[in-house]
Parts: structure tokens; C-alpha cells; sequence
């Protein structure tokens, strides 16, 4: 790697880290104020409020990566514009070309970073802070892992498979003890509803086990009394977006053997898999549009100026999510279109730097 490569590398991954820190700190804040208006409710006090906060973090950050990494990427090469850098390696005989094979190397380690925050830190982090907030406000013990929910629910475990978008329960198991912890009886249910105060089982198979034998009935409906509300399960369950890729597709493969809709988890899969593509496709669309600006613009316009831009695009792929779902196209597309716009932009905004360098 030669030495201008690695300078206009180690300055676009500095910019971007930078802009990062400061994207960070600010929804850091943003997290604790909204924790802190849960204080006092059970065990949840200032302390819990802060670790909670922290450990959100990390999906903000992992979302906000492209737009981190445009804004960082003008700063970056925008100050090698302005104090005039980028003619002195033009007059050099760098080409258009090879800068923007610099910025795209700089891009792919910055593609393991975001990675590393979504499918290693995030997860974990999310989970911890969603179990602690649920303990102390509910005082009620939970974990979220890839079998499932599950929940200590008085002398009974239970465990939820899936949950929808609707709150509905699918694949239940209750595991009740008896006071002296023995296993006791084995419920399992295909779904589950939450109806007028308390849980509606649907197809139940019911195993009681005794020193003997084991005893087992089946029931079109069961009513469940439950500590498990619909409130604990929303707080509990990790948003999608910061499951690992590969927890996802075991999900859709499941959904589709059992003949069930697995297009909300393909478009988040495939919208997972787009976040570290975009953020190198910004870091190239962020090439033509220092080298066809003026050098006199400030640092402050460019920030402006990328997180305009930036934003912009992240909400154009959000809504194209949902365009997705609602007119049933291919999830591939939540990756591919966004892509494409941000492609055209980049031979626009080329065809205006040509002229200037």
C-alpha cells in the first residue's frame, strides 16, 4: 500500500470515528433522558437508568453507520480539498480513480467495525439492558436467546418461541415445579392470544408427570393466568435489526418450513445486510461531491450538507421497507434499490468532478 494511500485512509477513518463519537454521545443522551422518566418505578433507579442508556447505544450506532460514515468521509476529504491536497496528488498523477480505491479500502475496515457492532456488541448489549430494566421495573427475570423468550413465571418456566407484530404467541412451553423444584407438568401450545386480563392457549397438549407414569391430555383452548403481559414481552424481545445475520435467516428458514409469512424478518435480513454495503457506498458517493464542490466551502457545510443527504437516504430505504411488504416485492430489493440510488448520485455527481479536477 503505498503512503498517500494510507494517509487519505487513515484520514477518512479518523473523520468518520470522529463523527461517530459525537453521533454517539448525542443519542447516549438522548437514551438517558428517556430513561430517566422510568426511575422510581419498582427497583429502577438513576444507576440502572444509566447502564440501560449505554447499552441501546450500540443500535443507533450500528443504524447510523452510513450517514456516520458520509459526513466523515466530507470532512475528511473535504480538508484535504481545502488546504490543497488533492491537486498537489492530482498534480502528482493520482487519479479520480485511485482516491477512490483509497476511500473504498478505508470503507471495507470500517465494514468490519460496523459488522463487529451488529452482530457482536449490539445484540448482547441490548439484551442485558432489556433484562435489567425488566427486573427491576417488573421484578420479573427474563432472557431472550435464539430458542426463544423465556420467562421465571412464579413456580413455572416458560418459554415463547415467536412472538408477532400482533403480540401473538406462537409455540409455548410451560414447565410448572412443585415447591420443592421437581418438574411437574409440561404445557405446550401452537399459539397463544392475550384476551380480557389474561392468556388464551390454542391447542394444547398437557403432560402431568408423577413417580409412575406420565398423564397427557390434549384441549382445543386453555386459559392461562400469567404474570407474562404483553409489556414484559415488548421489553423483552431484542429489535430484529440487531439480531445476527445468521440468527435471522434461522428464523426465515424455520418460518418457511412451517409454512409460515417470513417476509418482515427476510426485508430486516436483507436491511441488515445493506447497512455495511451503504456505508461504503457513501464513502464513494462522498468522493465526487468534495471533488466537484468548491474548495472554499467550510467544514460546517459539509456537515450540513451530509447529514441532509445522509438522512435523507436513510429514510428513503426505511419507507422503501415498507413498500416492500405492503406491495409483496422481492426483500432482495430493501438492499438493491437503495444501492442504486445512491450508484446513480455517484456517476451525477462525477460527470460535475471531472471538469473541476
Amino acid at each position: 500500500m503505498r503512503i498517500i494511500d494510507r494517509y487519505i485512509i487513515v484520514t477518512v477513518i479518523k473523520a468518520t470515528l470522529m463523527t461517530l463519537l459525537a453521533l454517539t454521545i448525542l443519542a447516549f443522551v438522548l437514551a438517558l433522558v428517556e430513561e430517566i422518566e422510568d426511575v422510581g418505578r419498582g427497583d429502577y433507579n438513576s444507576w440502572h437508568a444509566l447502564v440501560v442508556a449505554a447499552c441501546s447505544t450500540p443500535r443507533f450506532v450500528y443504524e447510523s453507520f452510513p450517514v456516520s460514515a458520509l459526513i466523515g468521509a466530507l470532512l475528511g476529504l473535504g480538508g484535504l480539498a481545502a488546504s490543497g491536497e488533492l491537486v498537489a496528488m492530482r498534480a502528482a498523477g493520482m487519479s479520480s480513480r485511485q482516491i477512490l480505491f483509497a476511500v473504498i479500502k478505508g470503507g471495507l475496515l470500517l465494514m468490519v467495525l460496523v459488522v463487529i457492532v451488529g452482530d457482536g456488541i449490539g445484540p448482547v448489549t441490548e439484551q442485558y439492558g432489556n433484562q435489567l430494566k425488566l427486573e427491576k421495573q417488573k421484578k420479573q427475570i427474563t432472557f431472550s436467546s435464539r430458542n426463544g423468550f423465556w420467562a421465571k413465571d412464579g413456580n413455572a418456566i416458560v418459554n415463547i418461541r415467536q412472538v408477532s407484530v400482533a403480540g401473538e404467541l406462537r409455540d409455548v412451553t410451560i414447565y410448572e415445579l412443585s415447591a420443592d423444584q421437581q418438574l411437574q407438568t409440561i404445557t405446550r401450545a401452537v399459539s397463544g392470544q392475550y384476551d380480557f386480563g389474561r392468556w388464551v392457549l390454542a391447542e394444547v397438549r398437557q403432560s402431568k408427570l408423577d413417580a409412575m407414569q406420565v398423564h397427557t391430555s390434549r384441549s382445543q383452548w386453555l386459559a392461562w393466568d400469567s404474570l407474562v403481559d404483553p409489556s414484559v414481552l415488548s421489553g423483552a424481545l431484542i429489535n430484529p435489526l440487531m439480531l445476527p445475520a445468521w440468527d435471522l435467516w434461522e428464523q426465515i428458514q424455520n418460518l418457511k418450513i412451517r409454512g409460515q409469512n417470513a417476509a418482515a424478518y427476510e426485508v430486516t435480513f436483507w436491511g441488515k445486510i445493506a447497512i455495511p454495503l451503504t456505508t461504503i457506498a457513501m464513502l464513494v458517493l462522498a468522493v465526487p461531491m468534495v471533488m466537484s464542490g468548491n474548495r472554499t466551502t467550510t467544514a460546517g457545510q459539509r456537515v450540513f450538507t451530509g447529514a441532509m443527504l445522509g438522512t435523507l437516504l436513510y429514510l428513503f430505504s426505511r419507507g422503501f421497507s415498507f413498500l416492500v411488504l405492503a406491495m409483496e416485492l422481492p426483500a432482495m430489493t430493501v438492499m438493491l434499490f437503495p444501492l442504486a440510488v445512491i450508484l446513480v448520485l455517484v456517476f451525477w455527481l462525477n460527470r460535475f468532478a471531472a471538469r473541476r479536477y
